[in-house]
């Protein structure tokens, strides 16, 4: 079986994701070479695991690294909207600036949900780096804590997406470029 196969249409390429992530890394190197202390990267587990290695070995940067889990999907194409952490993090937030890497910002829900629990823990500061952004399904506006800042790597239709980490019911992330699911796949 050939996961290709279950791809309607690849939305971006590895080449075009690799040029894009560069570029999300120097930014994010130039925004924070002069923040002390140096900022706390937190992927939000499981989906932007690859994502985050790749982004991080470019950040030119002593910066500490951990993991978070905010689950909303479960094995569905639409989020409950209601996410819980089921994961928290093992380093310490306190008087840090956070940088949360997402996989994709839907409807909002899940990163306001993490914003207010790491607003909760003392961080004094959360930026969001995501890969995709969908802006055409937000519910919920989040605003960033202190002077945070946002990072979209690409703005992403509306349409249900896999691969780059991006999975549904747990298959299809380790495709190494992001393309629409074909509708048999998921129905």
């Amino acid at each position: 079986m050939s996961l290709d196969s279950h791809i309607e249409k690849v939305l971006w390429t590895k080449f075009q994701i690799s040029k894009r992530v560069t570029e999300l890394a120097s930014q994010i190197t130039s925004d924070f070479s002069s923040v002390s202390p140096p900022p706390l990267v937190v992927g939000v587990a499981t989906g932007s695991f690859l994502f985050l290695a790749d982004l991080v070995r470019q950040i030119q940067l002593p910066i500490s690294i951990d993991f978070i889990r905010a689950e909303s999907y479960g094995s569905g194409t639409e989020s409950s909207g209601a996410p819980r952490i089921s994961l928290d993090l093992k380093l310490e937030v306190k008087e840090k600036h956070v940088i949360l890497i997402e996989d994709i910002v839907d409807t909002g829900n899940t990163l306001s949900c993490l914003i207010k629990h790491l607003e909760s823990k003392g961080a004094s500061a959360v930026s969001v780096c995501t890969l995709l952004d969908k802006p055409a399904r937000r519910k919920v506006h989040f605003e960033l804590l202190g002077d945070g800042k946002y990072y979209k790597g690409f703005e992403c239709p509306d349409y249900f997406i896999v691969g780059y980490g991006m999975d549904f019911a747990e298959l299809y992330r380790n495709l190494p470029y992001v393309g629409v699911l074909k509708p048999e796949h998921y129905n």
